[in-house]
């Protein structure tokens, strides 16, 4: 069994030697297909899992209800015009009147300078309720979130995201420090964990939060709010929540029918939408790459062994003439046919994994290499050299001795 796989290995090495343009075209044509085939797989799963882990960033079965005109381009939102409509009474409603809500958390989002001595940096102060880290799946990194009693009779207490904690302290310890925040001193009493951008590219690291009442009565002095958190109870309820959402503050803004909304409701799908759709073209040009290259390599391989057979027709008749059967003739091209696939599938397996692997480092993806496709791009590859070896097999096993002996 090894000397016949030896002598295997020995006539594919002839024949790479022989016919070195034809033998390179066809491990290449296999190759770019088993190339492209883990390429495609690995940078969808792993833009598949960085839009889960940002899913996740953003809140469990979050909706985001916000005052005014907001569209999302590019996986970012902007906000094109604000409303004054959006209140309090409003998250009441949501919470009470639709099914599926688990709670609701009202915001109010000012953008203020923040001054700390010669320092000043603008920076977005966010009033919302205690609740928020669990929604929003954030923890405090240093000292702790406000109470319930400090929320109640609006404190002027701060918690600092970890960028703005950074500016404004560097190393320094920022418990019980104050900033002044446009001219109200506020103490800070934590900071929040690093969390670096959210789906809606909203940079976390660089809010800074209070409770709502705070910001509501102390910093801006406003009746409305321009942000509701609403938490669904399943993923599937979304939609049907999104509906009901608008139909509610439709009725509680007494809009007519040819009115626009004052508000805009968004989800994570909203976000990802656009990442989503180039994922599935990224997806099908794979696919067709990889389909055309391996025809391309199974053509490759059709050509070569059949030259290999027209000149190896006195190696074939001697086999024949010591007693060797069609199938042994037919197993052998066959054999052969499949290997030369299989070479350039290894290659390219090992190309397309070091590339991915280059391609998440550089781009900070998360690692997502599937080692089921890599033994399925094995497999076609096989399959690939079978079905191209089959026909140049066939005629190799039709030679007569006789035939064969008279070239001799």
């Amino acid at each position: 069994m090894i000397d016949k796989f030896l002598l295997l290995l020995a006539v594919i090495a002839r024949i790479f030697k022989e016919y070195k343009a034809r033998s390179i075209l066809s491990v290449l044509g296999v190759g770019f297909g088993t190339f492209a085939l883990i390429m495609m797989v690995s940078i969808s799963n792993s833009l598949k899992e960085k839009s889960r882990q940002e899913v996740e960033k953003f809140g469990k079965n979050l909706v985001v209800v916000k005052a005014g005109n907001v569209r999302v381009f590019r996986g970012k939102s902007r906000t094109i015009s604000t409303a004054t409509t959006l209140k309090i009474p409003d998250a009441i409603a949501i919470k009470q009147q639709i099914d599926h809500v688990v709670r609701v958390l009202p915001s109010f989002h000012i953008s203020y300078p923040i001054r700390k001595g010669g320092t000043t940096i603008f920076a977005t102060i966010i009033g919302v309720g205690k609740e928020y880290p669990e929604i929003r799946n954030i923890k405090v990194w240093q000292g702790r979130f406000y109470t319930q009693k400090e929320e109640k009779t609006g404190e002027k207490v701060i918690v600092l995201g970890y960028k703005i904690a950074k500016d404004f302290f560097k190393d320094e310890d920022p418990i019980g420090k104050t900033l002044l925040i446009f001219r109200v001193p506020c103490k800070v009493i934590g900071v929040m964990e690093e969390k670096g951008a959210d789906i809606s590219g909203e940079d976390q690291d660089s809010f800074i939060y209070t409770p709502l009442k705070t910001a509501m009565r102390r910093l801006a002095n406003v009746d409305y709010i321009n942000t509701i958190y609403v938490q669904v109870d399943k993923k599937e309820n979304i939609p049907y929540v999104k509906e009901k959402i608008r139909e509610l503050l439709r009725k509680r803004h007494h809009l007519k029918p040819s009115d626009r909304n004052d508000f805009t409701v968004l989800s994570p799908d909203d976000y990802i939408r656009m990442e989503t759709e180039a994922m599935h073209i990224f997806s099908i040009l794979g696919g067709v790459s990889a389909v055309i290259s391996f025809l391309i390599g199974g053509i490759g391989i059709l050509s070569i062994m059949i030259l290999i057979i027209n000149e190896r027709i006195e190696e074939i008749g001697i086999r024949r003439a010591v007693g060797a059967k069609k199938t042994d003739i037919m197993l052998q091209f066959i054999l052969e046919a499949s290997f030369i696939s299989i070479t350039g599938s290894f290659i390219g397996a090992i190309i397309g994994t070091a590339l991915s692997l280059l391609i998440f480092i550089t781009f900070n993806l998360p690692v997502a290499i599937s080692y089921s496709w890599i033994l399925f791009s094995f497999v076609l590859s096989i399959i690939t050299g079978i079905l191209a070896g089959i026909y140049p097999a066939y005629r190799a096993s039709t030679i007569k001795p006789v035939q064969a002996l008279r070239r001799v």
